[in-house]
């Protein structure tokens, strides 16, 4: 059975002829926000609504990367910039797919230069004017109002953002929470990033003074 909050969003992509965006809202890595967007497109699948995988990163997530599995991924188109090979999500071929829902991660991302658009949410709203309904996730901290808040109390520079009308289109906005110290241990047990980066990841933007700072900021 769906839960309340995907059985909302069933209904709202069944009573409507133009694109509704869902975003599920976190205040930093390794909350559950790519975790949950998946989920739900199995629910929605489930459902009978065709769903396809626009772009998800896993950055390495066994449980993340376990949750692809069943859903159509539409292959990434690889673009050539200083000499290395990068993967972005193939806007054209998701447009002319043109499936019931997709799932697109990470919506503060700036695309490589010289793609149709320079920010990923601009590719969302290409899919929204197409009648795609959309499921993205976004941290709280690349909100554009919240730039200067972020430096002032966590002192990191957040060069990808978002502008706030963006977040307040959303038809659905899911606020993804979990306990710091819960978001700690699994950053220690490496499922949030490789061992090898967890001692940075604490010294600096893992702090748990930034990580309540932030939790009550998305709150």
């Amino acid at each position: 059975m769906p839960d309340d909050k995907a059985l909302s969003f069933l209904r709202l992509i069944r009573r409507s002829q133009r694109g509704k965006l869902k975003v599920y809202l976190g205040y930093g890595a390794g909350v559950g926000k790519t975790w949950q967007m998946l989920k739900e497109g199995h629910r929605l699948q489930t459902e009978g609504i065709d769903v396809v995988i626009g772009l998800v990163e896993t950055h390495g997530r066994e449980e993340t990367a376990q949750l692809i599995e069943g859903l159509e991924v539409v292959p990434r188109r690889q673009v050539q910039y200083r000499g290395i090979t990068i993967e972005e999500m193939d806007l054209d071929a998701v447009l002319a797919r043109r499936p019931g829902v997709a799932l697109v991660d990470e919506l503060a991302h700036t695309n490589v230069p010289g793609s149709k658009n320079p920010k990923r949410y601009e590719d969302v709203q290409d899919l929204l004017a197409a009648g795609i309904h959309v499921i993205s996730t976004l941290n709280v901290q690349h909100l554009e109002s919240l730039y200067d808040t972020v430096e002032a109390q966590i002192g990191v520079k957040v060069y990808e953002r978002v502008p706030d009308a963006v977040l307040a289109e959303a038809d659905e906005i899911v606020n993804v929470d979990l306990a710091p110290e819960d978001l700690l241990q699994r950053l220690r047990e490496g499922k949030i990033y490789p061992h090898e980066r967890v001692s940075t990841a604490l010294e600096h933007f893992f702090k748990r003074a930034h990580l309540n700072q932030l939790r009550e900021l998305t709150l």
